[in-house]
């Protein structure tokens, strides 16, 4: 049976864009501008891939975590 996956949603340094990424991997997904566009993506990737979900603050501390 295959591992659950698990994306992350996180702040990159460089350039302040808000980032998807699969656990596991370094490939981005998706970038946006604002943590809400994000999260609403986020959203519907997990619920369509029927995933786990770990967001992070700016600060790299985790947020919450579903």
């Amino acid at each position: 049976m295959a591992d659950a996956k698990k994306y992350y949603l996180s702040n990159r340094k460089e350039d302040k864009l808000w980032i998807i990424k699969l656990q596991g991997s370094d490939k981005v997904i998706q970038t946006f501008k604002t943590k809400a566009e994000a999260e609403a993506r986020l959203k519907v990737l997990a619920k369509n891939q029927n995933a786990s979900v770990s967001i992070k603050t700016k600060d790299g501390k985790f947020q919450k975590k579903h």
